[in-house]
């Protein structure tokens, strides 16, 4: 359990020089939206089957091992197996059901549980397809991506800039906080308390004692990232930008890539309505 970054790696960039990893972000983003959304629309799973070859291809071009990409949501498990179970029992048809258990508002029935499986799914694919965004995009390359496509809200007085810098910021903040926490948890096992002893209300106890020292490191680290930040100019004047080390363009892949992908939701899009039916 003290060994958190083994198992948290949500947002932690991989560069191996894979395909993936060499694409336009605009086009990484473009894709991923289109997937993401693709994924919210489906209902059946003949199109979530279609849509794993999909994703069975795309992490072939990624190069990363599916043990690392499925690694951090090993703690989840326990809360999506609530999830599930919650779902299925209060779970209300909207035509007559045929129960297969019934007590006062609980009650199970096969549409309950298919539409709970269905739901896990689709929470995974999302994970999955997120994980994959952050596995293969570096913050810089995100940042101008989502600066560049949100370009147009900029002229309506929406400050994109700062924006699109604080949600990177905070989704960089993912694996410093996880590396933070298992600092914590390692100090306060060489004093003499065991995390992994006692029943639920114990552990979560224990683990209480470290959102002080959390809190105060947090504070301090984004001390020192708005000093750093000022001390670059960082948006100190009227119609100031941020400048970019290396230009944008879309290659050959990048433009198969789009197509690629618009070609694969269009036809899952139809799978799902013809099955549906």
């Amino acid at each position: 359990m003290i060994e958190l970054s083994r198992y948290v790696t949500f947002g932690q960039y991989v560069n191996n020089g894979s395909p993936l990893a060499r694409m336009d972000p605009r086009a990484k983003l473009i894709c991923a939206v289109l997937l993401i959304g693709l994924t919210s629309y489906l209902s059946t799973f003949q199109a979530f089957a279609l849509c794993l070859l999909f994703c069975v291809v795309l992490h072939q071009l990624s190069r990363i091992s599916i043990g690392y990409v499925l690694r951090s949501l090993r703690p989840f498990i326990i809360f999506l197996l609530i999830a599930f179970v919650f779902e299925v029992l209060f779970y209300v048809p909207p035509k007559a059901p045929q129960w297969l258990w019934h007590w006062w508002v609980l009650g199970i029935t096969w549409q309950g549980i298919i539409n709970s499986i269905l739901t896990i799914v689709r929470v995974l694919f999302l994970y999955y397809l997120a994980a994959m965004l952050s596995f293969t995009t570096s913050m810089v390359d995100l940042t101008d991506g989502m600066e560049v496509l949100a370009a147009p809200l900029q002229k309506i007085g929406i400050p994109i800039n700062a924006f699109v810098m604080v949600l990177v910021i905070a989704l960089k903040f993912i694996p410093i906080f996880v590396t933070e926490v298992e600092r914590l948890m390692k100090a306060q096992a060489a004093r003499g308390l065991n995390f992994d002893q006692g029943n639920l209300f114990q552990r979560v106890s224990k683990l209480s004692l470290l959102l002080i020292p959390l809190f105060v490191s947090g504070f301090k680290k984004v001390k020192v990232l708005n000093v750093a930040m000022e001390a670059r100019c960082y948006g100190s004047h009227a119609g100031w930008h941020r400048t970019k080390l290396r230009a944008l363009h879309f290659a050959r892949f990048d433009v198969l890539a789009l197509t690629l992908t618009i070609f694969v939701c269009v036809i899952l899009v139809g799978v799902n309505l013809l099955v549906s039916r």
